[in-house]
């Protein structure tokens, strides 16, 4: 018969080896936000900002938490720094396939030039630095919802601003459509004409669709929000940058009343 002290030493073992399949359990865990949410150096409002998670973006959970206020704040990696974010806005759950140390590119789908038909552009001025705006704009036209009539509309707005106003090219950045994707306008290493007196130190993000009236869909908000994410991750945003409206920058509609309201609650603005 098993001596009791023997029976004790099986026991602890066997305790110890279920906490320690616990926390690793717990370490191959990632925090996936649900919404727009900042993440800081610290557990608590008062710690500095290192950046936005969007919502679908995951990074590494450490395994602990930590009460601060009013919420409970979970530790996360953090692009290789020790992030905190409110886990009222995380998900705990299995890392997506092929996560690493942080999965906070979340980049979109990008339909390029070639797959939408762009015209090449008569002339480039290049960006020399991470630019410090990312800001917002509607098409002021009809909607879309199918990649076919995204990229027919984005076609019709590179038209008029190289026939009509005899720009170089299209005059945003990027265009997002209804359909979830983004259409390359002048990407993220050219100058455009998006913001007068600002076009030099900002990136312009036009959605497809006239929004004075009603928001974009869930589709088109999300993936905006991934693509600014998008470009702080390939050092073409600063991770500091200021999100504005077009109407900030000078006397406009753009980029309509109702999406202008939505995007003053977005972090960076």
């Amino acid at each position: 018969m098993e001596s009791m002290a023997k029976f004790r030493m099986r026991l602890l073992i066997g305790l110890a080896l279920s906490m320690f399949s616990l926390e690793a359990a717990r370490a191959a865990k990632c925090a996936c936000a649900t919404t727009s949410v900042h993440v800081r150096s610290g557990a608590g409002t008062s710690h500095a900002i290192l950046g936005t998670a969007h919502g679908g973006n995951c990074f590494p959970f450490k395994g602990d938490e930590s009460k601060s206020g009013a919420y409970e704040w979970v530790h996360v990696d953090f692009t290789g720094k020790d992030g905190w974010i409110a886990e009222d806005y995380v998900e705990l759950k299995e890392c997506p396939t092929g996560s690493g140390t942080s999965t906070n590119d979340g980049c979109p789908n990008i339909v390029t030039r070639a797959q939408w038909g762009a015209r090449p552009p008569t002339s480039r001025s290049l960006l020399h630095s991470a630019v410090k705006y990312a800001f917002i704009h509607h098409g002021a036209s009809a909607a879309c919802h199918t990649e076919a009539e995204c990229a027919a509309i984005v076609r019709g707005y590179q038209r008029y601003h190289m026939d009509g106003h005899h720009w170089n090219d299209i005059g945003y950045s990027f265009v997002v459509g209804e359909d979830g994707n983004a259409y390359e306008g002048r990407g993220w290493d050219a100058v455009g004409a998006h913001t007068q007196g600002y076009n030099t130190v900002g990136l312009g993000f036009c959605i497809i669709g006239n929004f004075m009236e009603r928001l974009p869909d869930s589709k088109a908000l999300d993936t905006v929000q991934k693509l600014i994410a998008c470009g702080v991750s390939k050092g073409k945003i600063q991770s500091s940058y200021i999100l504005r409206g077009h109407r900030d920058m000078g006397s406009t509609a753009c980029p309509g009343t109702k999406l202008y309201d939505l995007i003053k609650t977005w972090p960076h603005y």
